[in-house]
């Protein structure tokens, strides 16, 4: 249990363990308590970690109700958010008429994100669903001021989150300290909670980030953290990571960036040949560059002790040479990403082709890919026997046509 992360193995289970916000858990557990509400969905907003999701789960678990959970960014379409959310909010489960399980909520995570551009009448999708909903629906947003939330609104019960206060987050910390084993100074504890400005999941990231067995947890060991910056972009943070002139600079600059790893590690291999022009140096970034990606790989989604070092390789394939930096226009988003959105249509034609291929001779997509698609291409070049075969897979001429010239995936 040592590897798990640490704000998912201490994330409350009982409401009264939510720290902070006390006025608006109240009116959160009155709200659902309420079976006459004259509001049949409530929205949660505030800032990032400051325990809106983990206030529900915890609800959910105290007062037995099942989660059906939908993250509303990913889910913009009237017919996603129908597809998932009517289901849910419309029938009973055979299991609710059991004493263990009250029945559904549905739980919309990110709102504010079914109101970007490619919304396409999400909201008022989820209006409708609202209005004839049996079960409580509950919405988390950072953000409510945007102007296509406003319909949302209205027919909502709004409850506000305020950022996490320090003596609270610091509380935390030392709960876990002690669970942990771990040895500390206040002064580094109090250090970490202010540097999350309110955001106690960051704190607590940062806690098992800078923590190692059988070492205590100094001030020293804090100061490559800085405040955090919630809106850093991937641009942003390119420019300011081939600018730094040492180390430390790149290693702050790191922490309070909220790019995506993934996503940044591959941004900087591809520009890597833009910052160094001297092939010695260039190699020798690119050997600090691939060790982080092993630490990467080695952190998975549980082994967060390690991210220390994936960023201090990070840190120091940008201080190779810091007196060389010369302006230069940056390749962004990843190549790898440019590369997947320009073939994603070649990627779907193939996995329609392999499920035909799939339905008719038996096998799964994956064999029908490695095995089956380099001989049909074969016969399919062979004009005699191409179009019976299209025939009896149901190929479309789109398809025979991209079988016949491909020639590698």
């Amino acid at each position: 249990m040592k590897n798990d992360l640490w704000v998912e193995k201490y994330r409350p289970t009982l409401i009264k363990d939510v720290i902070g916000n006390e006025e608006a858990k109240i009116l959160f557990v009155e709200w659902l308590g309420n079976k006459r509400r004259t509001k049949k969905a409530v929205l949660l907003y505030g800032p990032p970690g400051v325990g809106k999701t983990t206030l529900v789960n915890a609800a959910a678990n105290e007062y037995n109700f099942r989660i059906i959970e939908m993250n509303a960014s990913d889910t913009r379409s009237e017919k996603a958010v129908t597809r998932i959310a009517n289901p849910a909010t419309s029938f009973t489960g055979l299991d609710k008429f059991s004493s263990e399980i009250k029945g559904n909520i549905l739980f919309m995570d990110e709102i504010d994100g079914i109101a970007g551009n490619e919304d396409r009448g999400g909201v008022n999708a989820i209006i409708k669903i609202i209005e004839n909903t049996r079960a409580p629906i509950i919405m988390a947003a950072n953000d409510v001021e945007i102007e296509k939330l406003r319909p949302l609104k209205k027919v909502c019960t709004l409850i506000r989150f305020q950022p996490t206060r320090i003596p609270l987050i610091i509380m935390a910390l030392k709960s876990i300290c002690e669970q942990e084993h771990v040895k500390y100074e206040f002064v580094a504890l109090e250090k970490i909670a202010v540097n999350s400005q309110g955001d106690v999941r960051s704190a607590i990231n940062d806690l098992q980030g800078l923590s190692e067995e059988g070492k205590t947890l100094t001030e020293q060991d804090t100061l490559a953290l800085s405040l955090r910056n919630k809106d850093v972009s991937m641009y942003d943070t390119l420019k300011e990571y081939f600018a730094v002139k040492n180390i430390a600079d790149a290693a702050n600059l790191l922490n309070y960036s909220t790019v995506e790893y993934d996503d940044l590690l591959m941004a900087i291999g591809d520009n890597m040949p833009k910052r160094y022009t001297d092939t010695v140096k260039l190699a020798e970034a690119y050997d600090f560059l691939s060790q982080a990606d092993v630490f990467r790989g080695r952190i998975g989604i549980e082994h967060w002790h390690l991210l220390k070092y994936f960023y201090n390789n990070l840190a120091q394939a940008a201080s190779v040479d810091p007196e060389s930096y010369k302006p230069f226009e940056f390749i962004s988003p990843p190549i790898r990403v440019i590369t997947l959105f320009w073939t994603k249509s070649k990627r779907t034609l193939l996995t329609s082709i392999c499920m035909k291929i799939g339905v008719q001779c038996h096998v799964s997509k994956y064999e029908a890919k490695m095995i089956f698609v380099p001989y049909l291409r074969l016969m399919l070049q062979q004009r005699k026997k191409a179009n019976a075969l299209a025939e009896w897979l149901k190929l479309t001429p789109e398809e025979v046509t991209f079988l016949t010239g491909l020639k590698m995936f």
